[in-house]
């Protein structure tokens, strides 16, 4: 990096072990330094296309959830599921942050084929999903309530949560308990947990688990979510909030009720309100098998093209890609030079405190 490139802090840092979580922990971190760092030379002719961006794309950001469209239907749909980074900021700078988390979540992964599948987003091209994506997008949501059904059981009694340590506790916030009740007048609240993060853009904000028994008994798992300042604020200033709401769904969620993932106040303070998904991707950042590690591969190039399809829906897509495709070549150097010189600030950093850990210890 240039000698005179300003300083980069890594939040959070104490909690991560490898690289991978680092990067995914510091999507702040990430659109500060883009703002003001000088070596941003090889890409300055793509920063001028803006338009809304995922701010903190990633493979675990993106995944198989049932939703329904504004009809009510209900139906499975492979989408970006956490907003709290979204925002107006250049598609490039979204483009190399989600190469940068994959490349630190695998060496397997390459720039190429990932810009391929990103270009081929931008044109309006969708690639097949990976066999086990498709498998998850074809099941009956019948087959999807059974998994939720038996999450619920292993996690929850009849009197309320299951806590577990390190993940969950009993509920004791600011928030007085009555308040969150009254956020379910249809429903009984059965339980409140307060669940733990370790680490992550949503670390220090407060994070509710509620447990709501309906009219029959059915029961869900409702999560407040205390909304953080959006990570692509470190870069540029974004709109109030019902707007930047608004925009951002209608580039990641179009066409679907946005009740299921919305915003609303409680005792003054904005959360994100939503049920409780299972998840069903559990990526394999670790595994050494080959299967494993083929699939998260295959994954990063199908969620590289969607965050291509998302960019590419917008106004000022036309032209950025009309730019890339100018020479495909200037924008894979471009590119790779600016998001290999940050994974080595990552890795450096990261190295830095693995080595003070190691000298304390002995």
């Amino acid at each position: 990096m240039n000698a005179t490139a300003p300083k980069i802090s890594f939040g959070q840092i104490g909690a991560c072990k490898t690289l991978s979580q680092l990067i995914r922990s510091n999507a702040p971190s990430y659109w500060s330094y883009m703002k003001h760092s000088p070596d941003l030379g090889p890409l300055q002719k793509y920063l001028g296309f803006e338009g809304i961006i995922a701010g903190d794309p990633h493979p675990g950001n993106f995944g198989p959830i049932p939703v329904r469209n504004l009809k009510g239907q209900r139906a499975m749909k492979f989408l970006n599921i956490d907003f709290d980074d979204c925002g107006i900021g250049p598609f490039a700078l979204d483009y190399v942050r989600y190469v940068v988390a994959v490349k630190a979540d695998s060496k397997l992964c390459k720039w190429r084929p990932l810009q391929e599948a990103y270009l081929a987003g931008l044109t309006g091209k969708k690639l097949a999903a990976p066999r086990e994506v498709q498998k998850f997008l074809a099941m009956k949501l019948s087959a999807y309530d059974k998994k939720a059904s038996a999450y619920m059981v292993r996690n929850t009694t009849s009197k309320g949560f299951k806590f577990k340590k390190g993940e969950t506790q009993p509920y004791k916030g600011r928030i007085d308990p009555a308040v969150i009740m009254k956020l379910f007048p249809s429903g009984s609240v059965v339980g409140m947990a307060k669940r733990i993060e370790s680490r992550g853009g949503s670390e220090d904000m407060l994070r509710i688990w509620v447990l709501v028994a309906g009219e029959r008994g059915a029961r869900r798992i409702v999560e407040l979510k205390q909304r953080s300042i959006p990570g692509t604020e470190s870069y540029r200033p974004q709109p109030p909030v019902k707007q930047w709401l608004s925009e951002v769904r209608e580039v990641f969620w179009s066409g679907l009720d946005g009740s299921s993932y919305d915003l609303i106040t409680v005792a003054g303070e904005l959360f994100w309100i939503r049920d409780k998904h299972v998840s069903l991707i559990n990526l394999p950042y670790s595994s050494r098998k080959k299967r494993n590690q083929k699939f998260l591969v295959d994954l990063a190039v199908y969620d590289a093209n969607v965050l291509g399809l998302a960019h590419g829906t917008q106004p000022g897509a036309k032209k950025y890609l009309r730019t890339i495709s100018n020479d495909p070549e200037e924008f894979h150097q471009a590119t790779k030079q600016v998001g290999n010189a940050y994974l080595k600030l990552a890795e450096e950093a990261l190295r830095r405190r693995l080595d003070s850990l190691r000298t304390r210890k002995s």
